[in-house]
């Protein structure tokens, strides 16, 4: 998997996709991030708490051990 960062350009917004291995897209971030330091801090976060992730579906149970 590989982040891809494009900034848009009427409004000079940055935004990351996250692509799998084969470039298909797996997430997109919803928000635009004013500076490129901020983009960065996102992506950092993600690394950071993907791992602790929980996994639950719409009506809220937990699916253990995903």
């Amino acid at each position: 998997m590989k982040f891809v960062v494009t900034q848009d350009t009427p409004t000079g917004l940055w935004f990351w996709e996250l692509r799998a291995a084969e470039g298909g897209s797996i997430a997109r971030s919803q928000t635009g991030f004013r500076t490129v330091a901020e983009l960065f801090e996102s992506i950092h976060a993600i690394r950071a708490q993907a791992p602790k992730s929980l996994v639950f579906d719409l009506l809220g149970t937990l699916y253990e051990g995903v």
